[in-house]
């Protein structure tokens, strides 16, 4: 189930810990995609995998505070610019959509979503629970996990070593 992030940091978290991959078949990528845009074409795997990868690379370096490498902004960059931009107007509730259609326009939407995160408003931030390695959007100030099983874990931790200062084994 996805959460309410922006597709790019739905897209980086596929990428899980420490070599778990959310995206690892072709089955796995066409069900991401079914649950973050549904009825899109799906775009060949590969690609999605390397998009992910550099949006990933990226975001790490962003949470990081170091430069990103090179290869992936440029990555990040061309898929951007592959894409076609459709603007269509919807009626009657007189507003405007981006039409997304075509692979390349799949895969350009979600590297503009990083290009949006990474320059935007956004205040990226990495989940600090034991054990998660999720990327997640601070929405509220006071938001620190991404999502409330995290917190739930990290409360736990902090419970145990109160009743367990040196580190006892149950």
């Amino acid at each position: 189930m996805l959460g309410t992030e922006p597709l790019a940091v739905e897209l980086a978290n596929t990428l899980y810990g420490e070599g778990i991959d959310f995206l690892a078949t072709a089955e796995w990528v066409r069900a991401w995609f079914a649950e973050a845009m549904p009825g899109v074409v799906v775009p060949d795997p590969v690609q999605v995998r390397a998009l992910r990868d550099a949006v990933h690379s990226v975001f790490s370096a962003v949470l990081d505070q170091r430069v990103p490498d090179t290869a992936s902004i440029d990555r990040v960059n061309s898929f951007a610019a592959a894409a076609p931009v459709c603007l269509s107007l919807s009626w009657p509730q007189a507003q405007w959509t981006d039409t997304v259609s075509g692979p390349a326009a799949v895969l350009g939407r979600l590297a503009s979503s990083c290009i949006e995160v990474v320059t935007g408003p956004y205040s990226l931030l990495r989940c600090p629970a034991p054990g998660c390695s999720m990327v997640f959007v601070r929405t509220h100030s006071r938001r620190r996990f991404c999502h409330p099983s995290c917190s739930h874990r990290d409360r736990q931790a902090r419970y145990y070593r109160r009743l367990h200062p040196a580190g006892g084994v149950r």
